[in-house]
C-alpha cells in the first residue's frame, strides 16, 4: 500500500517522470523549431554538408565502377540528383539508377542553391551538371546554399581532393580551386565532349 506524503511535505518528481518530459520537450523542439526558421543557419549547414557528402560518394562511384556519372542541378527548384552513362538501345547517354545515392533530393524551401565552374554542361532539361568521369576526375566548381539571413555555404569541388571542402562564405571558383585545376576549355579526362 503506497504511503501518503505527510502533510506539508510536497511530492516531487520521480527520476523517470523527469526523463520523460526532457525528452518530449526535445522531440517538440527537433520538430517545431525547423518550422518556425529558428534553426535555419543549422539547416543550411546540414544541407551543405549532405550535398558535400553525395559529390565525394558519386565521384568514388565513378571511379570503383569504372563508369561516367553525372550530378544535375536544378537552382529553380532547389533539387539535385544524378545518372550514370549507360548503353541503352537508342545509344550509349545518361540514364536513371535505382541505388538511393542517385535519387534526386530536394533542399528546404528556406535554401537557396547556386552552381558554377568552368567544366559545368547543361543537360536536355537545361539543368546545369557536374561530371565526374571514370578515372577519378571532376572539374572545379562551387556549389553555394544560401538561406534566409544571408547565410552562405559553398561546396568547392577541386580535381586534385576527393572529398569537397564545405566552407563558410561565398567562394568564387578560381580562387577556391587547387592549383592544378584543369583550364576552362579543357573537358573532363576520360569522357568526350559530346559524351556530356
Amino acid at each position: 500500500m503506497p504511503r501518503s506524503a505527510p502533510d506539508g511535505a510536497a511530492r516531487g518528481f520521480t527520476l523517470l517522470e523527469l526523463a520523460l518530459a526532457i525528452a518530449l520537450i526535445g522531440l517538440l523542439v527537433t520538430l517545431v523549431l525547423p518550422r518556425l526558421g529558428i534553426l535555419g543557419g543549422v539547416s543550411l549547414q546540414a544541407s551543405a554538408r549532405q550535398l558535400a557528402s553525395r559529390i565525394e560518394l558519386l565521384r568514388e562511384d565513378a571511379a570503383l565502377r569504372g563508369r561516367a556519372v553525372r550530378l544535375s542541378f536544378d537552382p529553380a527548384t532547389g533539387r539535385y540528383g544524378a545518372e550514370v552513362y549507360a548503353e541503352t538501345s537508342s545509344g550509349a547517354r545518361f540514364v536513371p539508377d535505382d541505388a538511393p545515392l542517385f535519387r534526386t533530393v530536394a533542399l528546404p524551401d528556406a535554401v537557396r542553391l547556386e552552381v558554377t565552374g568552368p567544366g559545368l554542361v547543361t543537360t536536355r532539361d537545361g539543368h546545369r551538371a557536374a561530371l565526374f568521369s571514370p578515372d577519378g576526375y571532376a572539374d572545379p566548381m562551387v556549389v553555394r546554399l544560401s538561406g534566409h539571413a544571408d547565410d552562405v555555404y559553398s561546396i568547392v569541388v577541386e580535381p586534385a581532393r576527393s572529398r569537397p571542402r564545405v566552407v563558410e562564405g561565398a567562394v568564387d571558383v578560381r580562387t577556391g580551386s587547387s592549383s592544378g585545376a584543369a583550364p576552362a576549355g579543357v573537358p573532363g579526362r576520360g569522357l568526350s565532349r559530346s559524351a556530356r
